[in-house]
């Protein structure tokens, strides 16, 4: 079978990430002592979905791990996730003014492939 292309764009480095998030999900799951199939009724997903979590799909959506960190309570540890106070450039240059938008130079190359 051929690999998706998410999993061909996906770097290594990512991989290692989504990697260590399931097994921080596997971890905080087990603790809590709730099964893979109590995670997924609470989810209202299947338990082949939270194993895929545990094991670092990326092709599963932010918003399962959403709700499976609202389910052990842990859903404010998300908010860090893209915090202003946690983006080292946000912090250099929330100095200076942010404009309101976000415009690309009229004479600027089309580089959507």
């Amino acid at each position: 079978m051929e690999e998706r292309r998410l999993e061909k764009t996906i770097p290594d480095s990512l991989k290692k990430v989504l990697a260590r998030i399931g097994e921080d999900l596997t971890a905080a799951r087990k603790v809590r002592n709730i099964t893979q199939q109590d995670m997924a009724d609470r989810m209202n997903v299947s338990r082949s979905l939270v194993h895929r979590m545990e094991n670092g799909d990326s092709r599963v959506s932010f918003g399962a791990y959403a709700a499976a960190s609202w389910i052990m309570g842990l859903e404010k540890n998300l908010m860090a996730v893209f915090d202003q106070e946690n983006d080292p450039v946000f912090q250099r240059n929330s100095r200076l003014d942010l404009p309101q938008r976000v415009r690309h130079e009229a004479d600027a190359p089309d580089l959507d492939f």
